[in-house]
């Protein structure tokens, strides 16, 4: 068992009707903040030149099926948050940058379930992709993830010596 498998919030779901077709979070030697309960439109783009934007997808209302993310980041930075159990591809080009993404399969087997699609691009930029509980800090993430990883490693080594 992984830490995406041991404390998965459900996903919250809106009708595919009450969802705007495309939106824009443009920030130009500013900052761009979504986070909370939120809706994304079915394709967010999202521009970056010298500046910051957070989009943090862990407590937003989620349509049926593929929800496209553009991120176009030029000497700036994208941070994207999203919850365990949201199925997430990442693609992306980095010159003189990086895109640091993550995939993740979803626990929701439904084929209308959401699914968040990411296509980055950054120049003397980065575009950082990283799964979290709602609430949950970076520091409390990689905790969570450390004590999980000796708690798989203890059960793994009882295991091993009730078979010997």
């Amino acid at each position: 068992m992984d830490d995406t498998q041991e404390q998965v919030a459900p996903i919250a779901r809106v009708p595919a009707t009450s969802v705007r077709e495309r939106g824009f979070e443009i920030a130009v030697m500013s900052g761009s903040e979504r986070k909370g309960e939120w809706t994304p439109p079915r394709r967010l783009y999202t521009v970056v030149v010298m500046g910051g934007a957070d989009l943090d997808f862990r407590e937003a209302r989620m349509p049926p099926g593929v929800t496209e993310v553009y991120v176009g980041t030029l000497m700036g930075g994208v941070d994207i948050l999203v919850p365990p159990g949201l199925a997430v591809e990442t693609h992306g080009f980095g010159f003189m940058g990086a895109v640091e993404g993550v995939d993740q399969a979803g626990v929701d087997r439904d084929p209308d379930a959401p699914h968040l699609v990411i296509k980055g691009f950054a120049c003397m930029g980065a575009v950082e992709v990283a799964i979290r509980l709602p609430g949950e800090s970076a520091r409390d993430a990689r905790r969570r993830r450390r004590d999980l990883r000796r708690q798989q490693r203890h059960h793994k080594q009882l295991g091993k010596g009730s078979g010997e």
